[in-house]
């Protein structure tokens, strides 16, 4: 595959949308194709809640899915009254840790776009490689120009910078 081709998902893959039916009939994994895929990296950061906000803005205005992305390694992602603390907090399962956490960012944000369709996604593994596999089949990848793990008075984190480097989509990064 060259860089300007992108894959279609498969099936078994894919996700739908959590809306259940557009006004033009077309519902579920069809909906989503036709409406476009805006993917956002979510770490629970200022910046990202940022680009979550943008990214619904955007799919408000051209009628496109957002598809919130939230990668844990190692363990999950600290809720802003323990970062800091130990990185062993967690008693549940981080996957499950990481998806509630996810879940909260992506209410707290979609309280003002109720009619934009976000899916969530949780995946284990390096954030910027999950986000550049997705980019592959995104009209654009989302983030914030530096994450939770951003040194003060840096321009651009390392996740950033990689997936503007490499990914094949559009990328938009949200201070």
């Amino acid at each position: 595959m060259d860089e300007t081709t992108r894959p279609e998902p498969s099936p078994a893959t894919s996700e739908a949308p959590s809306a259940a039916a557009r006004a033009d009939g077309a519902s579920g994994v069809d909906a989503a194709r036709q409406m476009g895929r805006i993917v956002v990296g979510v770490d629970g950061s200022k910046q990202s809640r940022n680009a979550l906000r943008w990214a619904c803005a955007d799919a408000r205005a051209k009628g496109s899915v957002v598809v919130a992305v939230a990668v844990w390694h190692l363990y999950p992602l600290a809720p802003p009254e323990r970062v800091g603390a130990s990185p062993w907090w967690f008693t549940a399962d981080p996957e499950e840790a990481t998806r509630a956490y996810l879940g909260e960012v992506v209410d707290e944000v979609t309280d003002d776009f109720p009619d934009v369709v976000v899916e969530q996604k949780v995946l284990s593994g390096h954030a910027a490689e999950q986000l550049i596999g997705l980019s592959a089949v995104a009209d654009a990848v989302v983030l914030g120009a530096t994450g939770s793990g951003g040194f003060a008075g840096m321009a651009l984190g390392s996740t950033s910078r990689a997936v503007v480097e490499h990914a094949l989509s559009t990328v938009v990064l949200a201070r």
